[in-house]
């Protein structure tokens, strides 16, 4: 089962996945180990399934390298550590109340083998859901039923709440459009590119773009940072040249999601197709 961008938090998922190496074998689990002791934290433990342990002001966290092991051997970059270990540690003083939240609160696309525990969820196809995270003070956390309690608030509360967060990114978000033999594919230029699957479930994405592609219209989200629009009228021009890219993409990253073609019409979101992997 592989967790994207996970940490486990006294029971509650958050962080990054994997990490079986010997630390004397493994340049991340070094890395990443030199440098949150930079920040006051250290390694409690490693257990056999490889997650590393930390325990810090009555927080156990639970945390895997899967991810940025694959970012590092894609892109031989440190500061893909360095930022996770600047998010770790906010992760450390929580999820603020709902007042200082509700306007960091997003929708967020993940893939289906993820383990969900408490966190609210919602399954858009067979491969895919949509959670809701709260992004602010550069924190990247799940939103959990107990942080509904803490909030006092209800779900559907904060679907409303991320809906309208996800309209107002859109309004400042550009969306370009590349043209290939008269036809129109479109990139979606969002300042915080995580958030591009928030913004393809913005309410309002509709009426952005359907003077360029109109609607229904078509999407891949390979990975978190990558997504792809099209119209319903270029479908089979598209979908029969874009899918090495998807693959290649998919493939590559971090943060996989699926290779999915997926349909956005009155009817809602539906999966019309899948590149396949092998």
């Amino acid at each position: 089962m592989r967790f994207d961008y996970l940490l486990i938090i006294s029971g509650m998922l958050f962080g990054l996945v994997g990490c079986k190496s010997k630390k004397s074998e493994d340049f991340v689990l070094n890395e990443f180990s030199r440098q949150i002791e930079t920040i006051g934290l250290k390694i409690d433990s490693i257990d056999n399934t490889g997650l590393i342990h930390i325990k810090t002001n009555e927080i156990n966290l639970e945390i895997s390298l899967y991810n940025l092991r694959r970012d590092f051997e894609r892109d031989k970059d440190t500061s893909a550590i360095t930022d996770f270990v600047k998010t770790l540690e906010t992760y450390t003083v929580g999820i603020p109340d709902w007042q200082e939240a509700k306007d960091s609160i997003y929708v967020s696309i993940v893939s289906n083998d993820m383990e969900f525990h408490d966190f609210i969820h919602a399954e858009v196809t067979e491969e895919i859901s949509k959670t809701y995270v709260y992004s602010g003070n550069n924190q990247f956390s799940w939103i959990s039923n107990s942080n509904l309690e803490k909030w006092k608030i209800s779900d559907i509360e904060l679907e409303n709440q991320a809906n309208e967060n996800a309209d107002r990114l859109l309004s400042d978000t550009e969306i370009t459009f590349e043209i290939i033999e008269n036809r129109k594919l479109g990139l979606i230029n969002a300042e915080h590119v995580t958030l591009k699957g928030a913004l393809l479930f913005a309410p309002t994405m509709n009426d952005k773009i359907k003077d360029d592609i109109g609607f229904p219209y078509y999407a891949v989200l390979p990975v978190r940072d990558f997504c792809y629009i099209f119209s319903e009228k270029d479908f089979d021009f598209f979908s029969a040249r874009i899918g090495s890219v998807v693959v290649d993409e998919f493939k590559k990253s971090g943060y996989p999601i699926t290779t999915e073609i997926l349909k956005f019409s009155d009817n809602g979101v539906e999966a019309v197709g899948k590149y396949p992997t092998e």
